[in-house]
């Protein structure tokens, strides 16, 4: 494999750039990748690598390699899960293109067709975008893809989890029989499966970081709370921090919403990021969370993905992800370029096995951390109240004093040196006090806990060919007053059957609590499958349907 950029057949303006940028040594899926890619020859490829590993540089320099510039019609096609990842992938290539002289253009949803239209019949070479506006324009011919050569499906799994999968059968059925397909996942789920056994002939497989994650500038720990007083726990944990900035992951959209709101109430600068909101809110949140206008997004991993924000703190896992890469995702957003990162996850007794096993599959170290109490929250304010005044007397003197604050000094003047002192304890106590909560709950300490209880999953006859989704399945479970959202381990809604892992303890309450429901116009039956924990159970083969 090469060490460097230099040993790859790269063309003479590409290294330019990578020169340029400072690029001199590929990541491991790039020294996988790109000898393998930069063949002339047509080839399927699966590369198997996290998120911000450098996919995008991966597939993307053999690919501006594949272009003809005499030819101006769309030669590659690079479909991606969210706009704001083809927009990414769009600025990462784009330097390179332009020293290639190859066009570029991002089609996605949220924006005007018409402008899209003008510059897909202006001509271009390579096309990104999402699934559902490429196949608008591909149905009203104004993008035809029959010249393409390359087709590169990028973050592959998520597109599948978000629901676009007749999208992509879609948009491949109007590429052309002899087209090379290049599909960039995090996992093999059985969908990616699918598709390399559906559309691509024999393909190359290159895998990175399978057992493995690296995030050595972030701090991982693990807190136990009761489900009760997660938002409380959530809140010491915003206020025992200097300049909190990150996000706080929740695995459902209707928790989301309410995560978001209470925090709101709270007095925190919140930003909320989820499936239900239009392309317009998405993108006025996410510009508002990049200036630091909010300083606090909580999100869903879905609604989450392709947003690369710098120089974030902390990463909070409300509530753990249904799979353990996504967990690897989550906290990789911080601890990047250098700096420290943060990443707490708030577990239930019930949970501590997910946080071994993800310890285990990926040989990292996750450590408990107990809930901040009151005093250690003043202490961190006081400190901060330190800089802050440090920070103030550096950059005050009369000479830099406008006329307001020359007014201040005058009312501050007529003041008796004890009212002063108090005037500005005040002042102080109101900025960096104020907010903190008269809250006297104790909590264990997370390294007391003890194992937790088996697990055991429920079944439901209703599915998605009912309409029913899995938010509306929670919205179910936690309406019965006898489990709440964090309990629930892992929803699983497919065809007439939906799965739920709940606690041992949960069930026999809850089916019964269930049995006058209805879902998707269908009256609920449930039903527990087997109690032995869910880690130790084999997978189920339900007669005539898929492993779920």
């Amino acid at each position: 494999m090469p060490n460097t950029f230099k040993e790859l057949p790269l063309a003479a303006p590409i290294q330019q750039i990578l020169d340029d940028l400072g690029f001199t040594e590929p990541t491991d899926i790039q020294k996988k990748a790109l000898p393998v890619l930069m063949e002339s020859k047509k080839i399927d490829f699966h590369g198997q690598a996290q998120t911000g590993t450098g996919k995008t540089l991966a597939f993307g320099l053999p690919l501006l390699h594949r272009i003809d510039v005499s030819k101006k019609v769309p030669q590659a096609l690079i479909v991606a899960p969210t706009r704001e990842l083809a927009v990414q992938i769009k600025e990462s290539i784009a330097p390179f293109a332009r020293a290639m002289d190859i066009r570029l253009e991002a089609i996605y949803g949220g924006v005007s067709m018409e402008a899209q239209t003008q510059a897909l019949r202006r001509g271009c070479h390579i096309v990104v975008g999402t699934p559902g506006r490429l196949n608008d324009h591909l149905r009203r011919g104004i993008l035809k893809i029959s010249t393409v050569r390359t087709l590169v499906l990028d973050e592959a799994d998520i597109m599948l989890d978000m629901g676009f999968k007749e999208e992509v059968d879609e948009i491949l059925s109007y590429a052309p029989s002899d087209r090379e397909i290049w599909l960039f996942s995090a996992t093999i789920k059985s969908g990616i499966a699918t598709i390399m056994k559906t559309h691509m002939r024999d393909p190359i497989t290159v895998k990175v970081g399978k057992k493995q994650a690296s995030v050595p500038l972030t701090k991982q720990y693990f807190c136990m709370v009761p489900s009760r007083t997660r938002l409380q726990v959530l809140s010491r944990f915003i206020e025992c921090a200097t300049d909190f900035y990150g996000f706080i992951f929740c695995q459902t959209k209707i928790l989301t919403s309410e995560v978001a709101e209470k925090l709101i109430r709270l007095g925190y600068n919140v930003g909320a990021l989820h499936g239900d909101m239009s392309q317009l809110q998405r993108n006025l949140v996410i510009k508002k969370f990049k200036n630091k206008e909010i300083t606090i997004l909580v999100a869903t991993d879905v609604a989450a993905r392709g947003i690369d924000v710098a120089n974030l703190t902390h990463v909070i896992n409300y509530s753990l992800p249904e799979d353990h890469e996504s967990y690897i995702h989550r906290v990789g957003r911080t601890g990047r370029a250098g700096k420290d990162g943060i990443a707490i996850t708030l577990l239930s007794k019930t949970e501590l096995r997910s946080i071994q096993h993800i310890q285990q599959k990926f040989q990292i170290t996750i450590e408990p951390l107990d809930v901040p109490d009151r005093e250690t929250i003043v202490k961190a304010r006081i400190e901060e109240t330190s800089r802050y005044l440090a920070k103030i007397s550096e950059h005050v003197s009369p000479e830099t004093m406008s006329s307001s604050d020359q007014q201040l000094e005058k009312l501050v003047s007529e003041l008796s040196p004890d009212e002063q002192r108090v005037v500005l304890v005040r002042v102080l106590h109101d900025k960096f006090l104020s907010s903190l909560g008269n809250d006297d709950v104790n909590f264990t300490p997370s390294s007391k806990v003890s194992m937790p209880d088996d697990l055991q999953e429920l079944f439901m006859n209703v599915g998605t060919d009912d309409g029913v989704t899995r938010d509306q399945v929670l919205a179910c479970l936690t309406g019965t007053g006898l489990v709440q959202a964090d309990q629930i381990m892992k929803i699983r809604v497919i065809n007439r059957r939906t799965f739920i892992q709940l606690p041992a303890e949960c069930m026999r309450p809850l089916i019964n609590a269930l049995r006058d429901t209805v879902l998707g116009g269908r009256k609920v039956r449930a039903s527990v499958i087997e109690a032995e924990p869910s880690h130790m159970r084999p997978r189920r083969r339900h007669p005539g349907k898929r492993n779920y």
